[in-house]
């Protein structure tokens, strides 16, 4: 067997199977014949970079390919050795797509190997796609290499079923040169000093075959033109890394850190690399915002470094290898995984320094940035639940007056066979028997209201848009046995009212008694600090995605989880005592089912413990807004609606904050006023009141970092000082 008849045995095992041939390929080729310029773009790792070949950005494949195929073709090298798939879906934008290729050959079968498995279908489909979806889409072609020997084929195996899933030319080059071996037309060890990267002639074997299976390409049938309109075929290993983040540089910035400075090594071929953090201090410490269903760490490593250790929120530590002894000398970089299958919205990422043997050895540690996936946009956001149609009978049904349903949170009575769901913080607990759940909904509001479900400690989102109603069914199947249900509203009161119509569980299953009562119960009222509006905003506050607005993980509600205490919250935007964006102000609603003067009063059915106001953010930014100071009144006004909630709550303890956004630091005559009614009250003999200024605080909406240190803050308050 000729090199030709081994080229043409591996081409018939790794092209696809098409009809036609590769329309796009067939157009770049018919203008490379025609001598029009053409721009070809590659992407890969270090064997991308040439390296191995002397000198590699000449004699590499990429140079060689470019150069075999005319002077009129303009190479684009993307290469940046110790990269897999997972790293070039963040910096496919910058460093290709904006060179705006007619051709892209990606190359990552040795170094998505090394590559979490559970990742790399992910990041190489999402790589195509993302190519593949340009507003000017390229030819693509994947090139499936190997290490010497045609071993292993993990990553090559799947990045070729992706080739042949979306119509793309690709060349198993393993395939293609085993051809050869077996024919006794060459050897692998010809082309490599070592396992891994191809030596100079290893190279050249590599353009030969690229080569050979463009121009096959060109052959083929005559394939029809893709359509503008052409739409991608459904994605075999989900969306998740078409949707990424990168913090590097000025934007990778710790919201806390303790013996971190900025430094560390860059990656040399990363255009525009900007230095992480690093450290030698073996309690070194960081924490940093982090977005979407899956975060992991890019560093580097070597035998001099040392290792950290991270975890996403309150998940397991995992350790990023920064010392590895076998790289003497030079630096190696890794993507590692921190979390996966996140709710894909805003997250704490930890880091800390390892404590191991080399503790006390100065030895750095670093990383150089956060990459983040699975931060979906509104239309493409995966859902754990399928919406049926509303169903008014059928086996399973579970009305919402149930005696075995524990509700919690400032919740409309049963009514009609509903319940009116306004105020964040609202919660259904429950436990039952069954493989299947349904939750059932109907919205008579405009706004998308967004639900925590947590079942059995694994939290998802539920989204019930406004205007709508119906069952929605949980899409993977429970284990068999008893399950724990929390049902608890997200998005706050005034953006979204939804009526609960009750559960439906499988045929046979039974709700069983309920989670005990928490032994402790905490009201807030407050404003959209209190709501968690924003609170999981990736840039700056808006209000057009209600998704990253999270009452459920504000301070009010974190403090309630670390107390084990129920949480109600009584919140809304822009509201104040005395001055408001809105149409109402909290002594308006203060005490009703919803943020309307027309909803009914509420019957609440257990006293709260403890109340913590945190109103006058809006009685100042109001009216400021406007040049305006804030009201004079205002001492008086607040001072009457503490009244208010003493004649309703006896025996609470009232706790007066302000803080989280910078009203207290802007306008001192809101915490004198609170001072003053406290002092008022304690003076009338009210021994159970307390004010509290918080010092965690942002300029704009406090994110999850602020609210996770306010309730730090209120945490140590309350057990110091007010249940003590």
């Amino acid at each position: 067997m000729n090199v030709f008849q081994g080229l043409a045995v591996a081409l018939s095992m790794t092209m696809p199977m098409l009809a036609h041939g590769d329309a796009r390929l067939q157009a770049v080729m018919k203008r490379i014949d025609a001598g029009e310029r053409v721009t070809v773009a590659v992407i890969g790792g270090s064997i991308t970079t040439g390296y191995a070949a002397q000198p590699p950005r000449e004699r590499g494949w990429a140079a060689l390919l470019a150069k075999s195929l005319g002077p009129q073709v303009k190479l684009v090298n993307a290469g940046v050795s110790g990269t897999d798939s997972a790293a070039a879906v963040h910096r496919v934008q910058a460093q290709v797509l904006d060179a705006e290729p007619d051709l892209v050959i990606t190359e990552f079968g040795v170094n998505d190997e090394w590559l979490d498995p559970a990742v790399r279908g992910s990041s190489y489909e999402a790589l195509l796609r993302r190519l593949l979806a340009a507003k000017r889409p390229p030819a693509v072609v994947v090139l499936a290499l190997t290490q010497q020997g045609n071993q292993p084929r993990a990553a090559p195996e799947l990045q070729l079923r992706l080739a042949a899933h979306y119509g793309l030319t690709a060349l198993d080059f393993g395939r293609w040169m085993q051809a050869r071996v077996d024919a006794g037309e060459d050897r692998w060890a010809t082309l490599y000093d070592e396992p891994v990267h191809p030596n100079g002639t290893g190279h050249q074997r590599i353009a030969l075959a690229l080569a050979e299976t463009l121009r096959a390409a060109a052959r083929a049938p005559a394939a029809p033109a893709p359509t503008p309109t052409a739409t991608l075929p459904a994605p075999l290993h989900g969306r998740a890394h078409e949707f990424t983040r990168l913090l590097a540089g000025e934007s990778l910035q710790p919201s806390t850190q303790q013996g971190f400075s900025r430094g560390g090594a860059v990656h040399p071929e990363w255009p525009g690399q900007q230095p992480g953090w690093q450290t030698t201090d073996d309690d070194a410490r960081a924490t940093f915002l982090a977005w979407g269903s899956e975060v992991a760490v890019f560093h580097a490593e070597s035998d001099g470094y040392r290792n950290l250790e991270a975890r996403v929120d309150d998940g397991p530590w995992v350790t990023l290898q920064g010392h590895v002894p076998e790289r003497k000398g030079y630096l190696g970089w890794h993507y590692t995984v921190v979390g996966r299958d996140l709710e894909p919205g805003i997250h704490l990422l930890h880091v800390r320094m390892k404590q191991d043997a080399w503790a006390g050895s100065g030895r750095p540690a670093s990383l150089l940035a956060v990459m983040q996936a699975g931060l979906y946009p509104k239309d493409a956001r995966p859902s754990a639940f399928e919406r049926q149609p509303l169903a008014s009978t059928g086996p399973g049904l579970i009305a919402v007056d149930d005696p075995q349903l524990r509700w919690v949170g400032r919740v409309g009575p049963a009514t009609d066979g509903a319940r009116l769901l306004a105020w964040s913080g609202s919660e259904l607990r429950a436990r039952f028997t069954g493989r299947t759940l349904a939750l059932r909904f109907a919205s008579r509001h405009w706004g998308t209201a967004h639900y925590a479900v947590e079942i059995d400690g694994q939290r998802q989102v539920l989204s019930v848009p406004g205007q709508s109603d119906g069952e929605w069914q949980l899409r993977t199947p429970l284990a068999e046995g008893e399950h724990e249900l929390r049902l608890v509203k997200r998005t706050e009161a005034g953006m979204a009212e939804s009526l609960f119509l009750g559960l439906r569980l499988a045929p046979g299953a039974r709700l069983l008694p309920p989670p005990p009562a928490r032994p402790l119960r905490l009201m807030f009222y407050g404003d959209s600090i209190t709501a968690g509006a924003c609170l999981g905003d990736p840039g700056e506050d808006q209000y057009d995605d209600l998704f990253f607005h999270d009452g459920t993980r504000a301070y009010g509600a974190q403090t309630a989880a670390r107390l084990k205490a129920d949480y109600v919250g009584i919140a809304v935007s822009g509201i104040g005592i005395t001055a408001t964006w809105g149409e109402q102000l909290m002594p308006q609603v203060w005490n009703r089912l919803a943020p309307r003067v027309d909803a009914p009063v509420a019957d609440d059915d257990r006293a709260p413990d403890v109340v913590v106001v945190n109103l006058g953010q809006n009685d100042h930014g109001f009216p400021a807004s406007k040049g305006q100071r804030l009201a004079a009144d205002f001492a008086p006004r607040y001072l009457a609606f503490v009244r208010e909630l003493r004649g309703r709550y006896p025996q609470a303890r009232l706790v007066l904050a302000i803080g989280g956004m910078s009203a207290w630091k802007d306008e001192p005559a809101i915490p004198r006023a609170l001072q003053a009614a406290v002092a008022t009250l304690r003076a009338e003999g009210d021994t159970r009141v307390w004010t509290y200024q918080f010092q965690a605080f942002a300029w704009a909406h406090p994110r999850l970092d602020v609210h996770t240190q306010m309730a730090d803050e209120l945490t140590r308050f309350l057990t110091t000082e007010v249940l003590k």
